[in-house]
């Protein structure tokens, strides 16, 4: 059947916006529907209309950087949620929570030598050599941190140098007391998400590097979620060996952990990220230097520096592609429900009421309702554009009036061209007319000056012979007078 061009031309904007929309709805889904499946692949939002995926089927790393509000927690939320791997997230400020959730008095150290303890007290809290050893000397037969202190405080010292470093490793250790870390019994298999809001900086430091550690000693964990990444991963010279953090998350690397790391900008973070095989840039002020460790080019530069919430520059192996971040759907959390023979999770929602199993969330059930909620921001787009289009119509007409005036005036100047001409001959006859009479006027102040002058002389004359005639009559004699 046949279409009428003219049919096409006059309709084309009621139909054929549905049916572009249907079929890539319809391709959008096809795609979902090949890359499910598998533990690695994660649908992280969309490339125009097309959706994009994070293959994370292997040991990989990614690397998180934007600025506050840009959308890089919602992000790794995405990435934690899509996982259908175990996972450990390591939340320093409550955003996460998903899952089961522990916190830093829920969990034990019982499978942590104490010399890996004390190593990682020495990293969080920055020791000095000689407080580090006089932990040791301390820490040989203690089993806790309460412990370890109670001993601290009665250390016999022989002078005061000894009494100074014990005392300035009180100041550091005796906070910590007071926060009840490490005191209960729950393993990294017991739980999703370690909640460390409310603790302070050192207790965040030291609770991460315990965790890491025991990661290290017993991986039993697919995937990490590691947030303010830059108090961990301190920059450093080419010439300084790496942190204890920075050799974990390498070296765990090799059992299967994938590691997502969250920042804010790259100069706070050591250049191992460069190793990462995902780097996901949300909106940031790069530097140029940053820009250049990065592959960018100036114009990318400042087109991340303006992109919106939720948009992002993924960098994988070389390639570069902007991608709009799925939103996340809100705190899922888990209960482990104690039965006689198996522990079973389930879904449960903000209130506390049970849901659908795990399974149901972790197989992507959600990703059509993540298409149409895509489809309806672009239909929200497409409303937008038409507005905007109306509005530059108006804008329009009024630039054509302002256009057909212009030219309209140059019509009329046109035509009379010849009485301007004639105009411009009048000017000049006029001002020949006043040059004369100017010529003419100055002449007649000549002649006016020079007989101001002469009578001026005439009247000092004048002046002069009547100054003489009354001298002359002062000097007659009296007797000629009275004649």
């Amino acid at each position: 059947m046949l279409i009428p061009i003219g049919f096409l031309n006059a309709s084309s904007s009621t139909w054929i916006f549905p049916i572009l929309l249907l079929s890539i709805l319809t391709f959008g889904i096809v795609l979902v529907l090949r890359n499910r499946g598998g533990m690695g692949k994660i649908l992280l939002g969309r490339r125009i209309m097309i959706p994009y995926y994070l293959d994370l089927s292997n040991a990989k790393h990614v690397v998180i950087f934007g600025i506050t509000g840009s959308g890089k927690t919602n992000t790794a939320r995405v990435i934690a949620k899509s996982f259908k791997g175990s996972k450990l997230i390591i939340d320093w400020n409550g955003e996460y929570l998903i899952g089961r959730v522990a916190r830093a008095s829920d969990i034990t150290i019982a499978n942590l030598s104490m010399l890996e303890f004390c190593e990682a007290l020495a990293t969080a809290l920055q020791l000095s050599q000689p407080q580090y050893s006089m932990l040791l000397e301390v820490a040989k037969t203690s089993k806790s941190l309460k412990e370890i202190i109670e001993k601290l405080r009665r250390y016999p010292v022989e002078s005061d140098s000894r009494r100074e470093i014990r005392n300035a490793l009180l100041r550091r250790l005796e906070p910590l007391s007071y926060l009840d870390l490490f005191s209960g019994s729950r393993g990294l298999e017991d739980f999703d998400t370690l909640d460390l809001s409310g603790l302070t900086y050192d207790a965040k430091r030291l609770v991460t590097n315990v965790v890491l550690r025991l990661m290290y000693e017993k991986p039993v964990k697919d995937l990490i979620v590691l947030e303010e990444a830059q108090n961990l991963l301190t920059p450093r010279r080419l010439d300084q060996p790496p942190s204890s953090c920075e050799l974990i998350l390498d070296e765990i690397r090799k059992y299967g952990v994938r590691v997502v790391v969250i920042a804010q900008i790259p100069s706070l973070v050591a250049t191992t990220y460069r190793n990462a095989e995902y780097i996901l840039i949300h909106r940031l002020s790069l530097t140029i230097d940053e820009a250049r460790n990065l592959g960018l080019s100036e114009k990318e530069r400042e087109k991340i520096s303006r992109l919106p919430n939720g948009a992002c520059l993924v960098i994988h192996r070389g390639k570069k592609a902007y991608v709009r971040v799925l939103k996340d759907k809100g705190d899922i959390q888990l209960k482990v429900v104690h039965r006689t023979s198996y522990v079973k999770p389930y879904v449960v929602d903000k209130e506390g009421n049970f849901g659908n199993e795990v399974g149901a969330w972790r197989d992507g059930g959600s990703v059509v309702a993540c298409l149409l909620e895509d489809v309806r921001d672009l239909v929200k787009w497409r409303r937008e554009i038409d507005f905007k289009l109306k509005s530059m119509g108006v804008e329009l007409q009024e630039v054509k009036q302002l256009v057909k005036g212009v030219v309209d005036r140059i019509g009329k100047i046109q035509e009379s061209s010849s009485s301007l001409n004639a105009i411009s001959e009048e000017v000049s006859k006029l001002q020949a007319e006043v040059s004369s009479l100017s010529s003419g006027f100055k002449l007649k102040m000549e002649g006016i000056e020079f007989t101001v002058n002469y009578l001026k002389e005439m009247m000092l004359e004048l002046q002069e012979l009547m100054e003489k005639q009354q001298l002359k009559e002062s000097t007659v004699p009296c007797s000629l007078k009275k004649q």
